[in-house]
């Protein structure tokens, strides 16, 4: 999957957050945004995830243009620096949690819960709720839950 972003400007309440920006990323590719504090990271990837619109300029997946497509249609997780969990739900549904939303059928969801969990090695806490885990088990079941839905792009947010 390529992703490309063509003259790209985010203007809120008249402040320039992006501006004019252009970059390829080819498939396959492993990238990273280095930036200091407000340089616009956080405001680019949401952008690109359809979390956010841009002002003017495109983005495209795979020469595609998705610009206007909605966060739902688009095929990209994103875990945030805040990361973020379901309180109210175990580990395991936490992760569950997009597979669901896809409509996957329960047998394929418990699959790839227990494969994306033995990769992260939040396996033993699949019962738990997020407030019982350390921190950095709450980031890897956020890292779980972008992952399992085996997205064509993946965002992080400092995940680290």
């Amino acid at each position: 999957m390529s992703l490309t972003l063509e003259q790209v400007n985010k203007v809120v309440d008249g402040e320039h957050h992006i501006s004019d920006v252009n970059l390829t990323f080819e498939a396959g590719s492993f990238n990273v945004l280095l930036g200091r504090t407000l340089a616009g990271k956080t405001s680019l990837m949401r952008l690109i995830a359809g979390l956010d619109k841009p002002t003017s300029g495109r983005i495209l997946v795979n020469g595609v243009d998705v610009t206007g497509v909605s966060v739902r249609e688009r095929n990209i997780s994103m875990v945030y620096q805040q990361f973020i969990n379901y309180p109210n739900l175990t580990v395991f549904e936490n992760v569950a949690s997009p597979l669901r939303l896809a409509g996957t059928p329960e047998k394929e969801i418990i699959e790839r819960v227990h494969a994306t969990a033995d990769m992260l090695r939040i396996t033993e806490h699949l019962k738990k709720h997020p407030l019982e885990l350390s921190g950095g088990q709450q980031q890897r079941t956020a890292m779980a839950r972008a992952l399992v839905k085996d997205a064509e792009i993946i965002l992080f947010d400092e995940p680290w």
